[in-house]
């Protein structure tokens, strides 16, 4: 029964979360294009944290509602705020290239990115809802069925927040330990 919901939120939602990855990826590869024109003095970059895994939760998951919130405004927001988080990935890979080496980065990044960016993604796709609510209206005049739509938002906010939490946990235990092995 739970495998079947979440198919049926993967089948009515796929659109839309590939819209958001679309949103995501352009922001990396403006970051690749546009990133080299932005000097900064890397001397003031923080090179490590000192946070804790809920500290980190904490401010990826309130990103995450802020991203999903902003669909409010008719989406706007939730694409520019996802194109924003693909351009800082993208310009964080870009320093990080000119000091570590390519299995450093990925080291460090893929073991908490493989659930951080399905949350982001998920914050997004929520973020798109209300546009499509308006567009599904003005093309088919079909109205939007509330209580489907909240129950499929409910689910998206609690896989994004227990992904992030996921991610952030990684990212403080597990990825400085697969970063140490390539340094």
């Amino acid at each position: 029964m739970l495998r079947t919901f979440w198919k049926k939120i993967w089948h009515d939602e796929k659109k839309l979360i590939r819209a958001a990855a679309i949103w995501f990826f352009a922001g990396i590869a403006l970051s690749l294009f546009i990133g080299k024109q932005i000097h900064l003095d890397k001397s003031n970059l923080i090179t490590g944290f000192d946070y804790e895994w809920y500290q980190i939760a904490a401010n990826n998951i309130g990103a995450g509602l802020l991203i999903a919130a902003s669909g409010i405004l008719l989406s706007v927001p939730a694409v520019l705020l996802t194109l924003f988080n693909g351009f800082m990935l993208g310009y964080l890979v870009m320093l990080s290239a000119s000091h570590y080496s390519a299995a450093a980065i990925i080291a460090a990044l893929a073991p908490h990115g493989i659930f951080e960016l399905p949350a982001i993604l998920l914050a997004c796709t929520i973020g798109l809802k209300p546009f499509s609510w308006v567009l599904r209206y003005v093309r088919t005049k079909q109205s939007v069925d509330w209580k489907k739509e909240w129950r499929t938002i409910a689910a998206l906010l609690g896989l994004m927040v227990a992904l992030f939490t996921v991610a952030s946990l990684i990212e403080t235990y597990v990825s400085p330990v697969t970063m140490s092995w390539l340094q």
